[in-house]
């Protein structure tokens, strides 16, 4: 009986012993797993404050940069490296965002379609691969204008709530070039493969020659031949255009490249910034409007941490 006693007790013992050493390490566990929460969050405010500060900045360089011409010479289109910062780094650039075709030009005020606007963009989707780029410039036309009448390509309400997760047209300006993904004829793949061509503007933005890519410049003229596009992006990186008649005018491209929708300055700039704090990363997306004054001004802003 007293082996039987000492054994339970024994047993008893070891059981208690293994409970508290469970217990420990869940403590443990359950303490290093609160501090590094803890060290995130601290982490990923750190990272929010550098990329306020990143914003604050673009603000300043725009408000200080010359509003007659913009160019990828100016302060503004260099882009930040890896700056090293207390518990990690920051980056950043700014984008012209009016180096980009407007997609919400497509439409006039009286809901019908620009042919020139029409042209131009469909340029861009043909080279992008899109099937039927007609087609999905009527829907994209369908999306922004305010009547439920459907183009003859295009998609009004009907035609999106018959999906399987059913929504509605927006009947009114894309707010983001990513908005384009809802659009009958686009998805979330053609909209990211068109986001360096493409920007939801107001529909008064004009293109800015000093900016645009070559994707976007061999749009605008159907007689221009590339190479001479190829040529002016080499010859305006040493001296930018003062004035659109100064391309223009030239020989090569007089009388084949519309004027209208064009300009060399820009009002509408995106900062993307990234702060890498610890373990922790933050990516802020900012559009910002330079006014005839020279205030710079958010007028909006995404955060994400990937």
């Amino acid at each position: 009986m007293r082996r039987r006693a000492s054994g339970i007790a024994l047993i008893t013992a070891l059981l208690v012993l293994a409970i508290a050493v469970v217990l420990a390490a869940s403590l443990a566990h359950e303490s290093a797993f609160s501090l590094r929460r803890s060290e995130n969050m601290l982490h990923h405010a750190q990272g929010s404050a550098y990329l306020q500060g990143a914003e604050d900045w673009t603000r300043q360089i725009l408000a200080r940069d010359d509003a007659r011409v913009d160019h990828p010479g100016e302060p503004w289109a260099t882009p930040l490296p890896p700056i090293p910062v207390e518990g990690g780094e920051i980056s950043g650039r700014i984008i012209d965002l009016q180096g980009r075709l407007n997609l919400n030009a497509i439409v006039d005020g009286e809901n019908t379609l620009d042919p020139l606007m029409q042209r131009r963009l469909g340029c861009v989707l043909r080279q992008a691969g899109i099937e039927q780029p007609d087609a999905a410039l009527d829907a994209l036309a369908d999306w922004q204008d305010a009547d439920g009448e459907v183009r003859p390509m295009g998609a009004e309400d009907g035609a999106y709530q018959a999906l399987e997760r059913p929504y509605r047209g927006a009947n009114q300006p894309l707010s983001s070039s990513m908005e384009l993904a809802l659009v009958q004829g686009f998805d979330a793949a053609i909209a990211r493969r068109l986001r360096p061509m493409l920007a939801a503007l107001p529909k008064d933005a004009t293109l800015n020659l000093n900016t645009a890519p070559i994707e976007v410049l061999g749009c605008l003229g159907e007689g221009v031949d590339a190479s001479l596009w190829q040529a002016f992006i080499e010859q305006r990186e040493k001296a930018p255009l003062a004035k659109v008649g100064d391309l223009l005018g030239q020989a090569a491209f007089q009388g084949l490249v519309d004027p209208k929708g064009l300009g060399v300055s820009s009002r509408l700039f995106l900062l993307e910034a990234e702060a890498r704090i610890g373990r922790t990363r933050a990516r802020r997306y900012s559009v910002l409007l330079r006014d005839d004054l020279g205030t710079v001004r958010v007028l909006s802003r995404f955060q994400e941490s990937p």
